[in-house]
């Protein structure tokens, strides 16, 4: 099992349908899972093993998804972090994590870069208009790496309310199940249009969005602009949400 399979199916149903939306941009299933194969193909160059963690600093933006499930793809484990995290923050979570390799946005690459020569990684830079000459140019991996049920495939870290930050590894398998009920509860289908707009960091949305989207073919809008918004920002998106006839 890996869960990189519920993307690989979803461009054998609905190849040409699109899976994620930013304002003007748009990517299909067939586009999203191509991109992923050169992904992996990133990784190898890299030296990256099924089981090596590879973390993600990134905002709300499309080239989360190409990376997440690159990752997977790859056999190796997801971490994804909060783009804002300062240097301290950022050594802490790949040392804490193991992971050697993290892709950091663009405008968040100072404190990235400082984090990561303490923790002893690499930072690869995200660049919006760079980023399809950095993933292209690597050689596509058109195969999904096998992983057991109980391999993990994402490293989630906790608030760090009463301590420090905690890494809650999930599997491959707990997480195929949680999605599997929560579509199953809600009665969702793929003909249903879901607005992303939590940061895709979060275990909620990831978990009742990201991974549920590519399970029953949906449409995902991802919002920027709530990225790390105030409760009067999110009202508002609420309140556009409900007019604008999202489910």
């Amino acid at each position: 099992m890996n869960l990189a399979l519920n993307l690989t199916r979803s461009v054998i149903e609905h190849a040409d349908r699109v899976a994620i939306r930013l304002d003007d941009a748009v990517l299909t299933y067939a586009q999203l899972d191509d991109a992923t194969k050169h992904v992996a193909g990133l990784l190898a160059e890299h030296g990256v093993q099924p089981g090596d963690r590879v973390a993600i600093m990134l905002p709300n933006v499309p080239h989360f998804a190409v990376l997440y499930y690159g990752i997977l793809r790859a056999g190796a484990v997801a971490v994804p972090m909060n783009p804002l995290l300062k240097e301290p923050e950022v050594a802490y979570y790949l040392g804490n994590s193991g992971a050697k390799l993290v892709f950091v946005w663009e405008g968040f690459r100072d404190e990235a870069d400082a984090g990561a020569k303490l923790a002893d990684a690499k930072a690869v830079v995200v660049q919006p208009l760079g980023f399809s000459a950095l993933v292209g140019a690597a050689q596509p991996v058109d195969s999904v790496v096998a992983r057991d049920d109980s391999d993990t495939a994402v490293i989630l870290y906790t608030s760090g309310t009463t301590g420090a930050p905690k890494g809650a590894e999930l599997t491959h398998a707990n997480l195929a199940r949680n999605v599997e009920v929560f579509v199953e509860m809600t009665g969702m289908t793929a003909d249903d249009v879901i607005f992303g707009a939590l940061p895709l960091f979060v275990m909620l949305d990831q978990q009742q969005v990201w991974w549920g989207e590519f399970l029953r073919d949906r449409d995902m809008w991802i919002a920027v602009g709530c990225q790390f918004a105030g409760a009067v920002t999110l009202l508002n998106l609420l309140l556009w949400i409900v007019g604008s006839g999202f489910s």
